[in-house]
């Protein structure tokens, strides 16, 4: 049906013409709506990309810092099955594990049962909501005591979330070689710590390929010190 114009008046749209320019107007937002989801898209995997990147350099530091602090003390008792300073590192498949015990606690609560020592612990752990990701935990206990770790207080999280990889190698400077595993603890233990231990993390980067990043870690105290903790 066509609409015709009356004397003096413009010209009308027929009803096709109509329809051709909503399918137009249609296509066009659809397009433009595609075109802005996939920025959006795109957006969002890139900053999660840099988020992640940076976590994994803020982890580096960290980690860096913590295991120049080792120590171990010589005022161990023997009788003792556990250790109340110790270094031990654990190879894995995916993630090592590496504890130690070092003079760099904070004491945040007043009048509480802390020290200014207490035993650091790396290790992996899948994600709450999605067993396929694996964080790198941080746990610290609130002071040293010779008993299981895992039974001293102290606080857990996550210190760099969807990693790939964590690879500790420690530099054995009386046999001038480097090693996947250290081990301070039993009568076969090593009685010192390593000189230099290595440090590798992997994460995702924004196109989702893999991003290793190594640093290298300096202990100062590498033989056993005097040292023996105030009653509380």
């Amino acid at each position: 049906m066509t609409v015709r114009p009356g004397r003096g008046g413009a010209a009308g749209f027929t009803l096709i013409e109509v329809m051709l320019a909503l399918s137009i107007l249609g296509f066009i937002t659809v397009t433009l709506w595609g075109s802005f989801s996939s920025a959006a898209n795109v957006k969002r995997r890139t900053e999660a990309g840099e988020d992640r990147v940076h976590a994994a350099r803020v982890a580096m530091m960290r980690m860096t810092r913590e295991i120049e602090m080792a120590f171990l003390s010589n005022s161990e008792n023997p009788a003792l099955s556990e250790r109340r300073t110790m270094f031990v590192g654990a190879p894995h498949a995916g993630l090592d594990e590496l504890r130690f015990s070092w003079f760099g606690h904070q004491r945040l609560r007043a009048n509480s049962a802390e020290a200014d020592t207490g035993l650091v612990n790396y290790y992996g752990l899948p994600d709450a909501e999605d067993r396929t990701v694996i964080n790198l935990m941080r746990r610290e206990t609130r002071r040293l005591e010779p008993r299981d770790p895992r039974a001293i207080p102290g606080e857990a999280y996550i210190l760099c979330p969807a990693v790939t990889r964590l690879k500790f190698s420690y530099y054995d400077y009386k046999k001038k070689e480097w090693k996947d595993e250290w081990n301070t603890i039993g009568a076969d233990g090593a009685q010192y710590l390593p000189t230099h231990v290595r440090i590798t993390l992997g994460v995702l980067d924004e196109r989702g390929q893999e991003a290793l990043y190594t640093s290298a870690a300096r202990i100062q105290m590498t033989e056993r010190v005097d040292y023996r903790p105030r009653r509380q």
